[in-house]
């Protein structure tokens, strides 16, 4: 009749206690973390500062003549 061939092990098989890595590894210092919390934080200022900045200068109103070449309003005879 029929007898099923003896299982051999032809490929490799990971287990999970293969896959685990130790400690030391992954273990990230305090300087990077520092760092990369820098970088987070001011890509985040940046992209928000640019923004931030046009949008609250758009409420600030513009000066008075301070000499700057403009023309003053005149009435109809041409007085201040």
């Amino acid at each position: 009749a029929f007898a099923p061939s003896p299982a051999t092990k032809t490929r490799s098989t990971m287990t999970a206690a293969n896959m685990v890595a130790t400690e030391s590894e992954f273990y990230i210092d305090q300087n990077r973390r520092n760092l990369m919390n820098l970088i987070l934080v001011g890509s985040a200022a940046v992209t928000v500062g640019g923004l931030a900045v046009p949008y609250a200068l758009f409420f600030v109103p513009p000066g008075a003549g301070d000499g700057t070449g403009s023309t003053p309003a005149k009435d109809a005879l041409g007085n201040e």
